[in-house]
Order: C-alpha cells, then structure tokens, then sequence
C-alpha cells in the first residue's frame, strides 16, 4: 500500500481530473499515473500526463474565473440576466415608430 499527502489545491485538482476522466476513484487514477510512470522509467518529471492534469485544472479554473467577471460586469453594466438580451446586442425596439 502506497499513502501520500495532498494540499487542498492539489486535493482539488486531483478530483477534477479524475472526474473529466471518467477514473472511478483517486485510487484508480493514482495507480494508473504511477504504473504510467514506472513503465516509461520514471526518468523524467515532466510528462505529458502530468502536463494535462495541469493545464486542465488551470483552464478550468480559469473558466470559473472568466464566468465570475463576466457576471460581475454584467451587473455593473445593469444588463441582467443574459437570457433576456436580444442576441445583436443592440437595444430593442418598443413599438410606436415615426
């Protein structure tokens, strides 16, 4: 048996990852990054396996990041729920015309 520590950012990570890769648990996950590692010689620290468990834990912290501003502007902008714009953009019309 194999334990290790990990902090909560990386605890975080570790499920996000796990649950975009359909793993059925962090234990399936671990032991298949660390078999991973032991069948390419372990050599190098960087892989591409550790690569994308990083770029995608910060792409998406980066997407709730993108949403949370975007919110914030929209309702500093006084725009409401998104929904409820018309797709152009633009301002509607209400009737009336010249």
């Amino acid at each position: 048996m194999v334990t290790f520590r990990l902090d909560p950012e990386e605890y975080a990570a570790l499920r996000r990852v796990c649950v975009s890769t359909g793993a059925r648990s962090m234990s399936e996950f671990a032991r298949e990054a660390v078999l991973a590692s032991v069948d390419t010689g372990g050599g190098s620290k960087s892989t591409i396996g550790g690569d994308l468990l990083t770029l995608t834990g910060r792409l998406q912290e980066l997407d709730k990041l993108i949403k949370l501003v975007s919110g914030v502007i929209g309702r500093v902008l006084g725009e409401g729920n998104p929904a409820e714009r018309p797709e152009s953009g633009l301002p509607q019309e209400h009737g009336g015309g010249v």
